[in-house]
């Protein structure tokens, strides 16, 4: 098969034509002039001599074929002797996340190892194949439409780098089905995941989601470029804690591996402290609770402690981790919201849920204060208060009640949603969600209808999402054994929405969805806060979730703390409407936030944090000015380097061909890859040089003007073919 990947450079070839047809256009005309010498010579017979000589028509021709033939070699002709009948279609999804950065002692990191494969790939399509690359992390954006010389890709290959966010290569899948939507006719799709392959990375809802219905026939290659057998520590979470009048750094370290290890977390960047530190040991698959003193006189204003692990890792990002003191709060304050359904302790809407907050508070004591009321009860001036609004099974609110709630979660708390029997699906419909504008609205999704019956488990869940990520715990990791008897279904979410479904309910509903509501945050659950609905409250995981979802719901507002690809938002306290601001990165660069009126107050906004650190933020206004710092950390959902099972991942792409390929880093990048073409391009160049190098010789023997020995030779006179022993000489 032979094919040539850019047809428009044959129109160069035209440019022949030019020298040609001037010559043929050109006048031919003779002038006769007499010549008196001549007059009286005898009559002879004359004859015009030849204005083209046969050399000048043979360098016409050599350097003609000289340019067709860089023509040709410019519209880079392939050919295959391939018996195959059809066309590929081949997305080559290269991960950029912060975990392709693994280094390893005497090797490439799996990101340059994926880089270089991804070349060879790009060289390697068979005539009439198209290519494309997929650059991938927490999200996915493709370097460009399918082509058929994807070489064009290859400067903005090498330019890719890696970022700070996990890994969700069931992104690519969304970015790569559009472009399948009207396929060629004989086509065939072929994905190429060049990747570490962490357990975490897939969906096995978007694979089938991908699947379903797909136009044209696919197949799966998952190059695995990471270590065998990858390790790694992490400092998982910290926060400041009071207990029994002392006060601590308390943090959560995880490790995953083959084997323990032995760490060490010590404070940094906090003057006047001394050296703080605490050896721990880590066990695989779990995680260790460290408590670190500080004086309870020491004065934090102001101040950001750095958490180190040490000695560093193979993937060092998530070894830090900054405490923003300055900004830390007493209490966390919680207003629940809970209908008065029965007198009845044990079966109240929200029994379960206050006591896992009654754990949360006697383990830090004071951490969380409990506000509960009766919707109809709730005042404005509480939902103004709270850090926190809880709904337990809430019917309905009021007008003036909903607005509050809106404009204290806009100014940045937390909604943490319930639903359950008492839930009036009119209300939440079309007042917390808001058909004209969904992405502005509480509530993510519509209500649909009550599924009830048979049992249904927690499925497809986002082990990578901060929230979830510290669940996977041997000793609270039952969070994936849940089950419901009833839950709603919910609508489709509108097109570009920022909601993300953390965990299923089988094939049907999502179980956790998560969503962003101008500074603040709101969750929901899709289920009771009590056992009426689901097993969740009686779960070992039930306390550690709750504690997460506070700590989500509140870290932003309170604590100024974001991870790489959470949008960063906050409200400046007391400058009024017109103020300015400026950033400085923690690697001195200067940026400029988005700032939002915000009822009396002011948003601050970051569409993009490309560094981890702290940021410090300066603002004036007609208040006056201040001065304060947020953190941004590199995503924690990559920590946890464990390999994907290969059986589990076949299984999920079902009847498509699922092919894991572990490369040997020491081969060429070529060899992990399926080839099958040739390049006639580089020969066209040689056999070109050969032809410009004849053209320089001719010239050289055969012309008289850069050779003026042979213009009386016999060759000038009778052609290269005259026998030697007729010449006549030329008087």
């Amino acid at each position: 098969m032979f094919t040539l990947l850019a047809p428009l450079a044959l129109a160069a070839a035209a440019l022949l034509a030019i020298p040609v047809i001037i010559h043929l256009l050109k006048p031919k005309r003779v002038r006769t002039m007499p010549f008196s010498s001549l007059r009286w010579l005898r009559t002879s017979q004359h004859k015009l001599s030849r204005r083209i000589q046969w050399h000048q028509v043979l360098l016409f021709l050599l350097r003609a074929a000289f340019l067709l033939l860089l023509v040709f070699a410019l519209a880079k002709p392939i050919f295959s002797t391939s018996g195959r009948r059809h066309f590929t279609e081949r997305f080559i999804v290269l991960d950029v996340s912060r975990s392709m950065n693994y280094e390893q002692p005497g090797k490439d990191s799996p990101f340059v190892q994926a880089k270089k494969i991804a070349r060879a790939l790009l060289a390697q399509g068979l005539p009439g194949d198209r290519a494309t690359v997929l650059l991938t992390a927490n999200k996915t954006v493709a370097l460009g439409p399918l082509a058929e010389d994807p070489t064009r890709y290859v400067a903005r290959l090498e330019a890719a780098r890696t970022g700070l966010g996990d890994t969700d290569l069931s992104s690519a899948l969304a970015v790569v089905r559009p472009m399948l939507a009207a396929p060629r006719p004989n086509t065939r799709a072929e994905l190429v995941f060049l990747t570490d392959n962490h357990q975490g990375s897939w969906s096995q809802r978007a694979v089938a989601g991908f699947l379903e219905n797909l136009p044209v026939p696919v197949s799966v290659q998952i190059v695995d470029v990471g270590p065998s057998a990858p390790r790694n520590a992490w400092i998982a979470d910290a926060r400041p804690i009071e207990s029994d009048g002392k006060r601590y750094l308390h943090a959560r370290i995880g490790a995953s591996g083959n084997e323990p290890q032995e760490r060490t977390v010590r404070v940094k960047q906090l003057a006047g402290l001394g050296d703080v530190f605490q050896k721990v040991t880590l066990a695989p698959g779990t995680f260790a609770e460290v408590s670190l003193p500080v004086p309870a006189d020491y004065d934090t204003t102001g101040k950001v402690a750095e958490l180190v692990l040490e000695p560093r890792d193979a993937l060092p990002d998530d070894d830090q981790f900054w405490l923003n003191l300055d900004a830390r709060a007493a209490a966390v304050r919680v207003l629940l919201l809970e209908p008065e359904t029965t007198q009845i302790e044990t079966l109240q809407p929200g029994f379960h849920l206050r006591m896992a907050l009654e754990v949360l508070s006697q383990g830090e004591a004071g951490a969380t204060q409990i506000s509960r009321r009766r919707p109809e009860a709730v005042t404005a001036g509480e939902f103004a208060s709270a850090d926190v609004v809880v709904m337990a099974n809430v019917a309905h609110l009021s007008d003036d009640r909903l607005l509050a709630l809106e404009n204290r979660v806009q100014a940045g708390a937390g909604l943490l949603l319930f639903l359950g029997p008492a839930v009036q699906p009119p209300f939440y419909n079309t007042k917390l969600h808001n058909p004209s504008r969904p992405t502005g609205s509480l509530l993510p999704r519509p209500l649909l209808q009550i599924n009830q019956g048979s049992m249904a488990q927690f499925t497809r869940i986002d082990w990578t999402h901060p929230l979830l990520t510290p669940l996977q715990d041997p000793t609270f990791g039952d969070f994936a054994r849940v089950r419901a008897r009833t839950f709603y279904n919910f609508g489709d979410a509108p097109t570009g929405s920022p909601i993300q479904v953390l965990a299923w309910f089988g094939d049907t509903a999502p179980a956790l969805l998560e969503q962003s509501f101008g500074a603040g945050r709101v969750l929901v659950v899709n289920s009771t806060a009590n056992d009426e609905w689901s097993d969740l409250p009686r779960r070992n995981c039930f306390v550690p979730l709750m504690d997460q979802m506070l700590n989500r719901l509140t870290r932003a507002r309170l604590a100024r703390s974001f991870q790489a690809g959470d949008l960063v938002s906050f409200v400046l306290p007391g400058l009024g409407k017109n103020a300015t601001a400026t950033l400085t990165a923690p690697g001195g660069r200067t940026l400029t936030p988005i700032l939002q009126p915000l009822g009396n107050e002011l948003s601050v906004r970051l569409d993009s944090a490309d560094e981890s650190g702290v940021y410090s933020l300066r603002a004036s206004g007609d208040s006056g000015n201040t001065r304060l710092n947020f953190i941004v950390h590199a995503g924690r959902g990559d920590s946890t380097v464990n390999k994907a099972d290969a059986e589990t991942l076949r299984a999920w792409w079902g009847k498509t061909t699922c092919d894991i390929i572990h490369p040997d880093p020491s081969a060429k990048p070529d060899a992990a890859v399926a080839g099958g073409r040739v390049l006639l391009w580089p020969w066209l160049l040689a056999l070109g040089a050969l032809v410009l190098c004849a053209e320089m010789y001719f010239v050289h023997q055969l012309c008289p003007v850069m050779n003026p020995a042979v213009a009386g030779s016999t060759v000038a006179q009778y052609g290269i073919l005259a026998p030697t022993t007729k010449a006549e000489v030329v008087s």
